[in-house]
């Protein structure tokens, strides 16, 4: 299968690495992503300070913070906020939408701030993305006062509805195009067990595991679709290389997945459930 529309990959050329295909991919959807997904990062970002009890004074580093919702939600409540992105034209928007906070471009791999510059780290929707998620955590440890707090945000596949659509096109056992790069391997961000092991060698401790619930509702089944679809990093680009065929099927068969969730003005209605991960520095 053909390369033509993935972010990224030039045809006949080696592969991008998941870093790279992730920076170009997320510079192009950027307000797909905005326009898709504030509506859900938004209200969960209130949960999660409200969580780690962040407030006037608290030096606070968003981390992969895309257009920067918790920084400027932390901002807000006084906290000395900073967001920090790999995609520029992420960063850009942030500080368009959020003036009170400070933002800049860099790698959560290897963050341009001293050691304990931080109080807490806040990671929303992002560890899931990262190339080498303990190398990730050593560096939000590094940045972290020794009582600092670390807060991880994921999606809980098990029960947040907002990745049907991935699962239809994944129902359709869609053929992967050359070029286009897996996911890096990743711990079961829900497990408490592998979480604790990847907190470890940090000398981090699990303290909390919270689910966070936004209820969303879409117009119809065709906004939902050419939203998520807009803002998907790997998934739109798979499916964009498929014949119209297996494009149809995929389509049809989220039909099939969201019937329940159709009322009768054709609006559909999804539950949105993340798992917020809360540790601390106390067992350093």
């Amino acid at each position: 299968m053909g390369t033509e529309g993935i972010p990224g990959v030039v045809p006949g050329v080696q592969a991008p690495s998941w870093r790279d295909f992730e920076r170009v991919g997320w510079q192009e959807r950027v307000h797909a992503y905005h326009q898709f997904f504030a509506p859900v990062c938004r209200p969960a970002a209130g949960t999660v300070l409200d969580a780690v009890g962040a407030g006037p004074g608290t030096r606070l580093l968003d981390a992969c913070c895309g257009p920067g919702y918790l920084a400027g939600a932390a901002a807000e409540r006084g906290c000395g906020a900073v967001g920090i992105d790999i995609a520029a034209p992420m960063i850009r928007l942030a500080t368009q939408l959020h003036p009170c906070a400070r933002f800049q471009v860099g790698d959560a791999a290897q963050l341009p701030y001293a050691e304990a510059a931080y109080d807490m780290v806040v990671c929303n929707i992002g560890i899931h993305h990262v190339t080498d998620p303990a190398q990730v955590v050593a560096e939000f440890t590094r940045v972290m006062t020794s009582s600092g707090v670390l807060a991880l945000t994921v999606w809980d596949d098990s029960r947040s509805q907002l990745g049907v659509v991935k699962d239809a096109v994944n129902a359709v056992s869609p053929a992967v195009p050359r070029g286009l790069p897996s996911a890096p391997q990743r711990p079961d961000y829900l497990s408490q067990e592998e979480v604790r092991e990847l907190l470890h060698p940090a000398g981090l401790r699990l303290r909390h595991f919270i689910p966070i619930t936004v209820d969303q509702r879409y117009a119809d089944a065709q906004t939902l679709w050419d939203g998520w679809l807009a803002t998907a990093i790997r998934t739109g680009p798979l499916l964009g290389a498929q014949t119209a065929a297996v494009r149809g099927a995929a389509r049809a068969a989220l039909d099939g997945l969201i019937a329940h969730n159709v009322d009768s003005s054709g609006a559909v209605s999804l539950q949105a459930v993340l798992m917020l991960i809360i540790a601390d520095g106390r067992a350093r």
